[in-house]
């Protein structure tokens, strides 16, 4: 009606720069290789390549490349001397992740529990989801 507002947000009011920083950061975190190497990271300051590698069952070169992954993502900072880099988690932007994920997952799990029957739209036509005759929720 006229002059009532909604409770609810808007459904197309979406974030979609912070939507593209999350994901970066879940592909990242997408692999168990690098969770791994975050786990090895969380218990020292820093480590270079081979210092991990002797943790891990992973050849160099598959270390290397999720090292590289998870820098590109800044969940890694890294610090050239000579030859060798030195990898250590970057805090800042895993904390931002913790928060963002947070955030998202609880406005998520928010969400009303709607029966999939009722996501017809006004016409009854199918919205592009599972038809209800076809679920398994009942």
């Amino acid at each position: 009606m006229i002059g009532q507002t909604d409770p609810q947000p808007d459904a197309c009011d979406v974030r979609p720069n912070s939507f593209e920083d999350l994901a970066r950061v879940y592909r990242a975190l997408g692999h168990p290789a690098r969770l791994a190497i975050l786990d090895n990271l969380a218990n020292r300051s820093q480590a270079c390549c081979g210092d991990i590698v002797r943790c891990l069952p992973l050849a160099q070169s598959t270390v290397s490349q999720h090292l590289n992954v998870l820098k590109e993502a800044g969940l890694l900072e890294c610090r050239v001397e000579g030859r060798s880099c030195h990898y250590r988690i970057n805090l800042s932007v895993l904390r931002q992740a913790v928060g963002a994920s947070h955030d998202y997952l609880s406005a998520v799990s928010a969400a009303p529990d709607i029966p999939l029957v009722e996501c017809l739209d006004q016409t009854g036509s199918d919205t592009g989801l599972i038809p209800a005759k076809e679920t398994a929720f009942d």
